[in-house]
């Protein structure tokens, strides 16, 4: 019974998230179609749209992070944002395949495409700001701060590695390599 409990917190929760979008996509589809369509087909129909598109796209971002982290490549977001263009693409041509009662022009498509194209670039770009702000530094980093104000990056990694046996040495280079290249130290001579 919890479970059904669940599952409809988590639709309520996924529908008010989704009601700006639907909101436009409906203001669209009325202001630019020439014949009117029934109010519940047509969110049947987004309702389809974004379901699929949502699937499509975890899968989507699921592989292209793999990509990224199995290449090392940190390939550019724009790549991202075109993927998310096609799946949304594709994704409204097979709900509007279903609902063959709604004929949508290319133009009222192409509309929806571009404002679905719009929130995935603007959302993997706050992806991004999270991922480039800076994350607090720990005990380790804060005393690595403190030996490079003092010392040469070779005698900070030597004596981090001596109290920290367990931390191993590739860690403490990337560490100490990190560290000193994001803040202004200059070694002591």
């Amino acid at each position: 019974m919890k479970v059904v409990t669940g599952l409809g917190w988590g639709a309520l929760i996924l529908t008010l998230a989704l009601a700006p979008l639907l909101a436009v996509d409906l203001i669209l589809i009325y202001l630019l179609e020439d014949t009117s369509f029934p109010v519940l087909s047509t969110l049947a129909m987004l309702g389809c749209f974004y379901l699929l598109s949502t699937t499509l796209s975890f899968f989507v971002d699921g592989i292209t992070g793999a990509l990224r982290s199995f290449f090392r490549v940190n390939a550019p977001r724009l790549l991202d944002t075109i993927l998310h263009g096609i799946v949304s693409g594709i994704s409204l041509y097979v709900a509007l395949s279903f609902f063959s009662s709604i004929d949508l022009s290319t133009f009222t498509v192409m509309a929806i495409i571009f404002v679905h194209l719009f929130g995935a670039s603007f959302w993997l770009n706050r992806e991004d700001l999270k991922e480039k702000t800076p994350l607090e530094l720990d005990s380790i980093d804060q005393q690595i701060v403190h030996l490079l104000r003092t010392e040469t990056i070779v005698s900070c990694v030597e004596r981090i590695q001596s109290e920290y046996p367990n931390l191993p040495k590739r860690d403490v280079l990337k560490r100490v390599k990190r560290i000193s290249q994001s803040t202004e130290v200059t070694e002591p001579t």
